[in-house]
């Protein structure tokens, strides 16, 4: 779907970046870049590229990010994505720098119709759901009986799509100025332009599709970020032994500039326009300062608004309004790895288990399908109030439950097939600030979005949350071109 740019560059022009790289500067200047996620590392390396010298400070002991492939403590030289896990086919920079680095790629396959469903005490699967919605038992409205949650859902905004594929470039903002105040909660219960959904097509809505925890976010956000998901058309991929190679790939080049373990403290401006990046060791707790002519902060606001900004009036009033109120929500993932591939045995090679019970989402492994040995579920994804739960447990803990879970759909024979688990919560990761990634709350996109990637003075920003993509790879490596282009050819100060 068609969204307006903080930049001019088409995507053309972005492909073109990655692929040749930036104009060669004639003004070379001194760079500091906060965060070795994707957007710092796409940025921070263009920019080398072009002359200039970087330092990229990160506070974590690893790059990447909320790219993060958790290998320990599983076996068998196994892994599981715990931060992006797939790559829509229509993300074409993502794609262009696979590429670029030569990383093989498999197909991740997000749904089958042989996908389990699991709800209201009833197993079946998705080809049988499709066949009879009313499988389920939800208390839909008779106008309502047998039609499947997506169609439920596209009803409801079918006219809103329509409307923004007449002209996507021009509508997309018609669109965000009519219904960005209303959260998707209110807009598929009181609908202003087509049908409204009864409570009980609304539960089933919220069970099947996942929108559980996010009604009361920006109908506009929503619409924008998880509506692909729904395409059952769409192809995926998954990088070939974890998506963190992506980032690792950018190592070799970079590897001289990059400080990790310094977690930044404070951006301090001068008023000759140089602006100092003060960072505290994480395993010392040494405090150091870098000086230098420009600033890129890639880091979630979560983070940022914990940052001292010297003296204070060199932010605008509008970006700390989006600093403070941006909201973040939360994600939490638990692997579960088993000694053999028994959901195979079951007919499920890739694909999900669709449940209400507390695991809400799991996911079978694309890869290395028909293979003997062991293998890892994803066996829980949950997002935002979903996460509470889990997120109040030990680690051992979350891994019994989503093994019971797991066992009351599969029969109690996995328990004897468990080897091992581990989970990761990003509301508690220290590095993230308390999310996985950035989705607007009602009127959030309209007021805050042009003031998240605006400039502040000798400073920057960059990341997924200044992109038209948040949460996605592609809106990091989008908005690490686009600052890229930004800063570029700017004077020295």
């Amino acid at each position: 779907m068609a969204d307006y740019k903080p930049s001019s560059l088409s995507y053309e022009e972005m492909l073109f970046t990655i692929r040749q790289g930036l104009r060669p500067t004639q003004l070379p200047k001194k760079i500091i870049v906060a965060g070795a996620g994707m957007a710092g590392l796409v940025a921070a390396s263009l920019l080398k590229k072009a002359g200039h010298s970087v330092t990229i400070l990160e506070a974590n002991d690893r790059i990447g990010g909320r790219v993060y492939t958790l290998r320990y403590p599983f076996v068998d030289d196994l892994y599981l994505d715990v931060g992006a896990m797939r790559i829509p086919n229509t993300h074409h920079l993502v794609l262009a720098y696979l590429e670029k680095f030569r990383l093989p790629i498999n197909e991740f396959k997000n749904t089958t119709p042989q996908d389990l469903i699991y709800a209201n005490g009833i197993k079946t699967n998705l080809r049988t759901y499709w066949q009879n919605p009313d499988i389920l038992k939800y208390p839909v409205a008779p106008h309502e009986k047998g039609k499947t949650a997506e169609e439920l859902l596209l009803s409801a905004i079918k006219p809103v799509i329509d409307f923004i594929q007449q002209d996507p470039l021009n509508n997309w903002p018609v669109v965000l100025k009519r219904f960005d105040s209303y959260s998707m909660g209110d807009f598929l219960r009181y609908n202003p332009v087509g049908a409204s959904l009864s409570p009980g097509a609304l539960e089933m809505v919220e069970v099947i599709i996942d929108l559980e925890g996010f009604l009361e976010l920006a109908f506009t956000s929503i619409l924008r970020e998880f509506l692909p998901l729904l395409n059952l058309n769409m192809s995926y991929y998954e990088v070939e032994g974890g998506n963190d190679r992506l980032p690792k790939a950018f190592i070799p080049y970079l590897k001289e500039d990059i400080l990790l373990g310094h977690r930044m403290t404070k951006i301090r401006h001068h008023n000759d326009g140089k602006v100092t990046i003060r960072a505290t060791q994480t395993t010392s707790l040494r405090q150091l300062e870098f000086t230098a002519d420009l600033a890129i902060v890639t880091v979630p606001f979560s983070v940022l608004s914990i940052i001292d900004i010297e003296p204070r009036h060199t932010f605008s009033h509008n970006k700390y309004k989006a600093i403070r109120e941006l909201h973040y929500a939360s994600s939490t993932k638990i692997g579960l790895q088993f000694t053999h591939r028994f959901w195979e045995k079951e007919g499920l090679r890739g694909g999900k288990l669709i449940t209400d019970m507390p695991i809400r989402f799991a996911y079978y492994p694309s890869h290395l399908i028909g293979s003997s040995g062991s293998g890892i579920i994803l066996a829980s994804y949950t997002w935002e109030d979903d996460t509470l739960p889990w997120d109040s447990l030990p680690e051992s803990s979350r891994i019994r439950h989503a093994l019971d879970n797991l066992a009351t759909v599969h029969g109690n024979s996995i328990y004897d097939a468990f080897l091992t688990g581990a989970s990761q919560s990003w509301a508690h990761d220290r590095f993230t600030g308390g999310g996985a990634f950035s989705l607007f709350k009602p009127s959030q996109q309209t007021e805050l979005f042009p003031y998240i990637y605006a400039p502040e003075g000798s400073v920057h920003f960059a990341g997924d949350h200044t992109s038209t993509l948040p949460a996605w790879m592609e809106g990091a490596i989008q908005s690490g071109i686009r600052v890229a282009h930004e800063i570029n050819d700017l004077p020295r100060r």
